[in-house]
């Protein structure tokens, strides 16, 4: 990486260079040449000196650089990964919930309302091991991650438990048109929808800010 304070130094080094030279030369009109010879080595090796000292400062800068990129690179493969991981939540909730969990076969877990061994726990257990491990590279204060993924899967177990409610126990049902309607699960419904825009929003802005 180019060092932004490099021109500085070499300007430095050419004032001093110009001045020692001047000063060297007007020893030496005066025939003092011992004098002169032992002020051009002084000056050759504070310049010596100096060269050292921003080279190693140059180096120790150049390593913390490339171990911030290494984090910052880091961190965004986890926001990638986290992102694919909240995919697959909406991809599995959307068949869990619209698709197949509605025909024949289902456990007696699903049956009952419970996420337990279903695609969409295993889906949502996955998103919140990606989320701890994004909240300990970068979350300073607590669990913001892991919270937005377990506020998602307190949203679905609630939909699979009023959705049973509404299957086989619950008459408050109202049905119009051959379409059963519970508002119970309908605000869950729009929870959901909003958790899970709030939540990509935010790992979008996380990534602009890592990027």
């Amino acid at each position: 990486m180019k060092n932004p304070y490099a021109l500085g130094f070499w300007c430095a080094v050419v004032a001093l260079v110009l001045l020692s030279a001047t000063y060297f030369y007007g020893i030496m009109l005066t025939l003092q040449i011992d004098k002169a010879l032992v002020f051009l080595d002084s000056a050759t090796a504070l310049i010596a000196v100096m060269s050292i000292a921003v080279v190693a400062w140059a180096s120790v800068q150049n390593q913390r650089t490339k171990k911030r990129q290494l984090e910052q690179g880091k961190t965004l493969v986890l926001i990638w990964d986290t992102k694919v991981a909240l995919r697959r939540v909406e991809t599995v909730f959307d068949r869990y919930f619209w698709g197949s969990y509605w025909q024949p076969g289902r456990t007696f877990q699903e049956v009952m309302g419970e996420l337990t061994g279903t695609p969409l726990e295993k889906s949502l257990e996955t998103l919140k091991k990606q989320c701890l491990e994004l909240d300990k590279q970068v979350a300073d204060d607590g669990w913001h991650w892991l919270n937005n993924a377990r506020e998602l899967a307190d949203v679905a177990t609630a939909m699979a438990r009023e959705r049973y409610q509404l299957d086989f126990c619950d008459p408050r049902g109202e049905v119009m048109g051959g379409a059963v309607i519970n508002r119970d699960f309908e605000v869950l419904v729009y929870t959901w929808t909003a958790r899970l825009k709030t939540f990509d929003h935010q790992l979008d802005e996380i990534e602009v800010q890592y990027s």
